[in-house]
């Protein structure tokens, strides 16, 4: 199969890729990461898991799966299987991923694999039964896996996978604890294309360039958290709005810089994930305006965006000034006579350092020029 793209302009190299869908087995080896003393838990053993996945191969028929080097996508399932399941339990998980490739040659390619999904776990914590089980509030939790790896071309059809990967699930702070479970873990694997037509694509080395580079938004967000431990506890809210200007780098990537006005109608984050019990209350809202900087991949009319922010107003005493900020976002048709105009939908998890505060949920516009 050959891209549909073509230009006069451009110089190409031929791109062969043993088929156009595949299926990936891999085992993990690893152990839970303790990434914070209010952890509990013993960890005195490793975590094994079986992973299936099947994907995609893109063959360039988007301007956006050449600039990325024709990434896969695709979907997985997990089984993590911890040492101590008496009180972290066991986690199983589906996923959405995408792997961009970093480098290609005959031999070997070194990828990054990105993904995100639903995981459940067979134990949360409870006081009474599972006291020290305090990673995770909620059976149902929200799954990311990064990972970095090679894949050996042993055979035609067959490539050996090596790589280091890092599983992550937790509620996002829906419910309490929510420390999280962490792991990071050596993979090995492989990789069967069943299709026996290799599929060839054309590599060219034609850049092209947004028309329109600049961009401003804005955006609005409602997010959902807990605030204690108590069973009975309501979930609070925490509404923004957020105001920047982004500049396109590249047809799939654009740095943005904004300001973002938050009130939060839980309880100062102070307290928030600490473990602490508390019962007082504070009547007033917890007002914050911070500024940040974010960074977004566009893949298509999807994107992954990472943000980091800084306060500089804030009602009540914080432990650290700084939060991040890892999501997705769907854009919709441009509107317009110019098309410059771009409405979105959006959901981020927001943390203070390793722990998630809580998750959001949003919609924004832009305005390119």
């Amino acid at each position: 199969m050959v891209s549909a793209y073509q230009t006069g302009n451009a110089k190409y190299k031929p791109e062969t890729f043993p088929g156009k869908l595949g299926i990936e087995a891999n085992f993990h080896g690893g152990e839970i990461f303790k990434h914070t003393p209010f952890f509990k838990s013993t960890i005195d053993g490793p975590t094994f898991a079986g992973e299936l996945c099947v994907f995609k191969q893109t063959n360039g028929d988007k301007l956006w799966q050449r600039k990325l080097h024709y990434p896969e996508i695709g979907g997985g399932l997990i089984m993590l299987f911890h040492h101590n399941k008496d009180t972290v339990g066991n986690g199983f998980a589906a996923y959405m991923y995408w792997k961009y490739a970093l480098v290609r040659s005959r031999v070997v390619d070194f990828n990054m694999k990105f993904g995100l999904g639903l995981a459940y776990s067979t134990k949360k914590y409870d006081a009474i039964n599972n006291p020290d089980g305090n990673a995770l509030g909620s059976k149902w939790n929200a799954y990311v896996q990064m990972r970095l790896g090679l894949e050996w071309k042993v055979a035609p059809q067959i490539r050996l996978v090596t790589a280091v990967a890092f599983s992550h699930y937790s509620n996002g702070a829906i419910k309490l604890p929510n420390l999280g479970i962490n792991t990071p873990t050596g993979v090995i694997g492989l990789i069967y294309y069943p299709g026996k037509n290799p599929m060839v694509v054309n590599r060219d080395t034609f850049n092209k360039r947004p028309a329109l580079k600049n961009e401003v938004y804005t955006k609005a967000t409602v997010g959902f958290l807990d605030i204690t431990k108590d069973k009975n506890d309501k979930i609070w809210l925490m509404q923004s709005t957020s105001i920047g200007y982004s500049r396109y780098i590249n047809i799939t990537n654009k740095m943005s810089f904004g300001t973002t006005l938050e009130f939060n109608f839980g309880f100062p984050h102070v307290y928030v994930n600490t473990l602490e019990v508390e019962k007082k209350l504070f009547k007033k809202a917890s007002t914050e305006l911070s500024v940040n900087v974010s960074d977004e991949i566009l893949i298509g009319r999807l994107a992954l965006h990472m943000e980091a922010g800084v306060y500089v107003y804030h009602t009540y005493r914080m432990p650290l000034p700084i939060y991040f900020r890892i999501g997705g976002a769907c854009y919709l048709p441009e509107m317009g006579k110019k098309k410059r105009s771009q409405a979105f939908i959006l959901g981020n998890v927001k943390t203070h350092g390793s722990v998630a505060q809580l998750v959001e949920g949003g919609i924004g516009t832009t305005w390119k020029f």
